[in-house]
């Protein structure tokens, strides 16, 4: 019984891994879709709790990387900084 119950919850879990990465990258894609530029460092940081992406960014400029903690840090987003505003952001892949 015991073993069963392990093998159930071992499936589960695999299966919720499997499909957080068949799905990542159409999701992450229109996350980094969803940043626009002008959108402040405060609205950035928001947006990103709100959607599990990390870390937060207290630089004002230079390229920064977001990425989902559930793929744990493969997919994300590239986003360039210029005056403490987003210049642009795009889809990135860590592989």
């Amino acid at each position: 019984m015991i073993k069963k119950l392990f093998v159930i919850l071992f499936v589960g879990y695999m299966s919720y891994i499997f499909y957080n990465f068949v799905t990542a990258e159409t999701r992450v894609k229109s996350l980094c879709a969803q940043l626009r530029p002008s959108m402040t460092l405060q609205q950035l940081n928001t947006f990103g709790v709100q959607h599990d992406l990390y870390p937060q960014i207290n630089a004002q400029a230079g390229v920064h990387f977001v990425v989902e903690k559930k793929t744990f840090g493969r997919f994300g987003c590239k986003i360039l900084l210029e005056a403490g505003a987003v210049k642009s952001a795009e889809y990135n892949f860590a592989d």
